[in-house]
């Protein structure tokens, strides 16, 4: 093997899964040295980019468990084309909460009862494409935690927040420091957060308010300086999801149901969506676009509209992921694609959930670039040595593998 040229090797090992890479670091230390380097992680994640996948994060009902599939690396174009889900599989016996994900990793939170309510928070960090998660220390807080990513330094670091209108103050922990502490800084601010966040190039964004006031709270995760951003259309009137949109911020907003008089139930003729996307952090100027989506199509496949949330927005071709947030079998499941460049919308069924139960709910759909597709994950993971591997259960992938299916089908709205 040392007669191979290294170029050539990074060749070879960027064509494995990443869950192969993982099992083959443990061949030798060669091996390992050459997987766990910033060199092929830095190319692994380059390769990775032009075949980006799709991740379904879900919960089974009245279950503890939490179930990752991916989608295949390419998705067919063409609407009688289909192909199996096979890019990854994870399974987490756990009764936990979904937080968000960065750069592949995925977090998590358990609440512990205590005799003065739900004080203490255990956290849970995981990767899928590993399958390998570690617990964090106790945090005695209830707010809800988020998780960055620091692309220069390499670093990940987990915040909490606050979540209380009288304190001024957050926790982080930064991971594969060999020292798993929680740190106390100063916010600007006091504020309640009312979102998810979004990682973006080294910036976490959430939601937050302060009364009745809403804004945007922008964690620097290199320097730990926070900035607050303003933006006319942050209101409570309106259905409002933070996403990465070509690599800048871009909220998604949409209104909220309403009840129609004349027909005696919730409209859905139609759905108006906004996207704003913030082009200058610093003069914070955002670019406005409306679109208009045809509640009849999604009726048609049986999918209320009003049902339907944006779940994100994929890397490679910046189109807006929708889908119904539950699942139940045998009914069909169906993620829609709206491009809004092209004024398309793309129908995909996703076949052979009902192998896992009959009732299941999907957290979060995020574009897997570099999430399942490697990214940092690897370079990671060589300085954290307490992470531990779950239990797979090998026959019920193989299983899976060979009964997820997509069917395409391709809307043009009019």
């Amino acid at each position: 093997m040392n007669s191979i040229p290294l170029d050539l090797l990074y060749e070879i090992f960027s064509r494995m899964p990443t869950k192969s890479i993982g099992r083959s670091r443990c061949v030798s230390e060669q091996w390992r040295s050459i997987l766990c380097s910033a060199d092929f992680t830095e190319y692994f994640l380059t390769k990775s980019s032009t075949r980006p996948s799709l991740l379904f994060t879900m919960n089974r009902f009245r279950s503890n468990e939490f179930l990752f599939f991916s989608s295949p690396p390419q998705i067919p174009s063409k609407p009688s084309s289909s192909s199996s889900l096979a890019a990854a599989y994870f399974k987490l016996n756990m009764q936990l909460e979904f937080y968000g994900h960065a750069a592949g990793l995925f977090c998590f939170r358990r609440m512990e009862f205590t005799r003065k309510g739900w004080e203490n928070t255990v956290h849970v960090i995981c990767n899928p494409s590993l399958g390998q998660y570690v617990f964090l220390p106790t945090l005695k807080t209830s707010s809800q935690t988020f998780l960055g990513f620091d692309p220069i330094d390499k670093v990940f670091k987990v915040l909490s927040p606050n979540d209380t209108f009288s304190s001024s103050f957050a926790y982080i922990l930064t991971l594969g420091t060999g020292e798993k502490r929680w740190r106390r800084v100063h916010f600007p601010l006091a504020h309640s957060h009312s979102s998810g966040g979004v990682c973006i190039n080294g910036s976490l964004y959430y939601l937050a308010r302060e009364n009745t006031t809403y804004f945007i709270v922008c964690f620097d995760v290199r320097s730990e300086k926070f900035k607050l951003i303003q933006g006319s259309f942050l209101d409570s009137d309106a259905r409002l999801r933070l996403i990465n949109y070509k690599g800048k911020l871009g909220v998604i907003s949409w209104p909220k149901k309403f009840w129609d008089s004349r027909v005696g139930a919730y409209s859905r003729s139609k759905e108006e969506v906004r996207i704003w996307v913030l082009e200058d952090d610093e003069k914070q100027d955002w670019s406005e676009y409306a679109y208009t989506l045809p509640g009849d199509k999604f009726c048609d496949v049986e999918c209320d509209v009003l049902k339907v949330y944006v779940a994100g927005v994929t890397s490679a071709t910046g189109a807006i992921v929708l889908m119904n947030p539950n699942y139940d079998h045998p009914n069909p499941f169906y993620v829609f694609y709206f491009h809004p460049e092209r004024n398309v919308i793309k129908r995909v069924e996703v076949q052979g959930f009902g192998s896992h139960g009959t009732e299941n709910r999907c957290l979060d759909l995020s574009s897997l670039q570099p999430a399942l597709s490697g990214g940092y994950v690897p370079a990671m993971f060589s300085v954290h040595g307490d992470l531990v591997p779950p239990q797979f259960a090998v026959n019920s992938c193989q299983e899976l593998h060979d009964q997820l299916k997509y069917e395409f089908e391709e809307i043009t709205i009019t």
